[in-house]
């Protein structure tokens, strides 16, 4: 086994704060096993976005900046510019609240990103 490997998994778990499954209404996000559920429906989100959206849910009703962000979830933060938390929230969003119909993260302007579902979409 790769000592390289083991030590980033465990520093996914240490980032991730154990394994502990969020339920929120119909959703449900399991970070140990990366995997989302609305309403008894799998959503495909992996990677980075899943940790941000992970990150956010753990902070619900909380504003969350770029650079937390950034620190929480990417090894070396200074490597990385604040575009890729853009991107990540724009992938959590195509593949979650447009094609079902709701709201889960609200951008709040030159603050930060808060966690806001449940909420319907207008």
């Amino acid at each position: 086994f790769d000592f390289d490997v083991l030590i980033a998994r465990i520093e996914a778990r240490l980032r991730f704060g154990g394994s502990n499954i969020i339920e929120i209404d119909d959703l449900i996000i399991n970070p140990e096993e990366e995997k989302i559920t609305y309403k008894e429906v799998d959503i495909e989100l992996k990677g980075k976005p899943f940790e941000v959206l992970t990150h956010l849910a753990r902070h619900r009703d909380q504003i969350v900046s770029k650079e937390q962000l950034l620190d929480a979830i990417w090894e070396e933060p200074e490597l990385v510019t604040p575009n890729v938390i853009e991107v990540a929230i724009n992938q959590i969003r195509q593949k979650m609240d447009k094609p079902l119909g709701i709201t889960t993260i609200e951008t709040v302007r030159r603050r930060g990103y808060r966690f806001c579902f449940p909420k319907e979409m207008n």
